[in-house]
């Protein structure tokens, strides 16, 4: 019999993440496959679509479930996921969430974890950026409707003064707004040095296409995808952005995590001709933690798989993942890339190039 492992994804519905997600975490199946398979057996993936609705992203998990699944890779919507937790907690079989929002595993749930850098990292991460560079008074922007976005507004803004940034400047927006012209307004008139953005899918677009030039723009990793460069187009030129060490693999520094991250772009580029988002990135490591715990454990029992899950030491192309009983989303501000964007793709900028080779130096390849 196959070790079945399960997943949730936003096939249909406008979360850009979904195909990519499953992409991800067939190729990490098909890897698994062609090596010694799980406990002697294939691993098989079985996949339900959420339509990007929190109601349905339940129906799904909970008809994995019911498919005697070992664990269950999750959605990038984290509104959904916020909704399938609490059915984790029920049924006893592990979640490991794509989506972003820190709430996913604060506080830390017994069968709830997550693969994309928090929030809280990001945020982090971005506050040594702005001020590596002076950018000292900022305007922060936010979608209202994403518990992603709001996230990031309350961890960045709780940071901002132990790193000498004030945001002196905030404003929210709905997930449907298409007209941006008055949120500008007020950002151009509030004398900042930059601006900060949590934003993604549409409305991260329109809000970069209407954006007021000679300010410094940068964005949470929400948006480190193809699929929205190739929707904003040349207005995406020069923002700096929150990324996932896998997007930029072949710029990294030397070390285990760059190995990863190459080994995956290549082969996920000859499957299918062009290099995989943070989105795949999530839904590989996601399946790699799960099969990790799986040998740990000796077993496919989902309850003995979320034990094993607190125990992983796991290189992934996001990072290396160390999850506990009180860290259930495993990587660090370390472990966020800070890239520009020019022509269409995504760069590491000079200031995150060498944090992560100072990174890499300190714990050896390991890193």
């Amino acid at each position: 019999m196959p070790v079945v492992i399960g997943q949730v994804a936003s096939l249909t519905g406008n979360n850009p993440g979904g195909t990519e997600n499953r992409l991800g975490a067939e190729l990490a199946v098909a890897e698994i496959n062609a090596g010694q398979g799980l406990l002697g057996q294939d691993a098989e993936l079985l996949v339900a679509d959420d339509e990007t609705l929190p109601a349905q992203a339940i129906r799904a998990y909970n008809e994995l479930v019911g498919q005697k699944v070992c664990a269950v890779v999750g959605t990038s919507f984290s509104n959904a996921s916020l909704a399938i937790i609490p059915e984790a907690e029920k049924a006893a079989v592990p979640y490991i969430s794509t989506g972003a929002a820190d709430s996913q595993v604060e506080p830390v749930r017994a069968y709830g974890f997550m693969t994309p850098p928090t929030a809280a990292a990001v945020a982090e991460q971005m506050l040594r950026y702005f001020r590596a560079y002076g950018l000292t008074r900022l305007a922060l922007v936010y979608d209202d409707n994403s518990m992603f976005a709001k996230s990031g507004l309350e961890k960045q803004t709780r940071l901002a003064e132990d790193y000498g940034v004030e945001f002196v400047h905030l404003d929210k927006f709905h997930v449907d707004t298409t007209d941006f012209g008055s949120l500008w307004a007020g950002v151009t008139h509030a004398g900042v040095d930059g601006i900060m953005a949590w934003a993604t899918g549409p409305p991260a677009v329109e809000l970069v296409r209407q954006r007021p030039g000679g300010l410094p723009f940068a964005m949470s990793h929400g948006n480190s995808n193809q699929r929205f460069l190739d929707a904003a187009g040349e207005a995406a030129d020069g923002i700096i952005a929150a990324a996932n060490l896998g997007l930029v693999a072949d710029e990294l520094p030397a070390s285990d995590v760059a190995e990863a991250a190459t080994s995956f772009a290549q082969t996920f580029k000859a499957r299918h001709g062009r290099f995989p988002s943070s989105y795949a990135s999530d839904g590989y490591a996601a399946v790699k933690l799960i099969a990790a715990a799986v040998v740990k454990a000796g077993s496919d029992d989902p309850k003995l798989v979320r034990d094993a899950l607190e125990e992983v030491d796991v290189v992934t192309p996001q990072g290396r993942y160390r999850y506990s009983a009180t860290n259930h989303y495993g990587l660090n501000a370390d472990q966020v890339a800070v890239t520009v964007i020019r022509d269409g793709r995504f760069f590491l900028t000079g200031w995150s190039s060498k944090e992560l080779a100072q990174e890499a130096n300190h714990h050896g390849r390991s890193s």
